[in-house]
């Protein structure tokens, strides 16, 4: 894939306008030209009288029509489920989390399934380390990918922001992020928030929003 030089913007969708929107005077809220594919996370929706609470995950495709649901994810107060496409229950299951709670809070020993594996969610997700904020996983293409958490502002202790990037092995670019990259992606206290998928990260795009909701439930950036 050629990529173009640092500093350098393609708009490369009317999803992002024609640059207009952009501040002329500054490159950083500029969206990185590898980003091919975005995906909005919609604020939580209580569906039922369970207290279940469902997530939709909508397409934002290069033309602007396209805003079907490509995910959602219903949490109830034991278990997540992932599905592709649909509503409630009317998707198909790809991913899911029974919690397995520890003081109030799910824990490590949670059960995962995420594609076509099982296992406790210090397994399926691993840490990079004891005291690392970074979660790995297996893609189906047998490449190890890392969700980074990223920290905004001066103060690590108490950040202004924080989104998080996910890289893979030997990739020099991440392959997706939570940032907020224009203002169109709201304001970093919003529940909801962007998914920038990388032309790398279309193949796994699954993998990518499913582990990015069981990490968002488990433990929120």
């Amino acid at each position: 894939m050629v990529f173009t030089p640092d500093a350098t913007l393609v708009i490369r969708s009317k999803e992002y306008g024609d640059g207009s929107e952009y501040d002329v005077g500054s490159t950083s809220s500029m969206i990185p030209d590898h980003y091919v594919k975005r995906i909005w996370r919609k604020p939580g929706l209580l569906a039922g009288t369970n207290g279940a609470r469902t997530v939709q995950f909508m397409n934002k495709s290069p033309d602007s029509n396209d805003r079907s649901i490509a995910y959602s994810a219903t949490e109830t107060k034991d278990v997540l489920t992932f599905r592709v496409g649909g509503y409630g229950n009317s998707g198909e299951e790809f991913a899911k989390a029974q919690w397995v709670p520890g003081n109030g809070k799910p824990t490590d020993k949670s059960i995962i399934t995420l594609g076509n594996k099982t296992g406790m969610l210090k397994d399926i997700l691993k840490k990079s380390n004891a005291l690392s904020t970074s979660r790995m996983f297996i893609g189906p293409d047998g490449v190890e990918y890392k969700w980074k958490i990223i920290w905004v502002g001066h103060d690590p202790a108490f950040p202004e922001a924080t989104f998080r990037t996910l890289y893979a092995r030997h990739s020099k670019h991440p392959i997706a992020t939570t940032a907020r990259l224009t203002y169109r992606d709201g304001l970093s206290q919003e529940e909801s928030y962007p998914i920038y998928i990388a032309e790398q990260g279309l193949n796994i795009q699954h993998y990518i929003v499913a582990t990015l909701a069981i990490l968002e439930s488990f433990s929120p950036s």
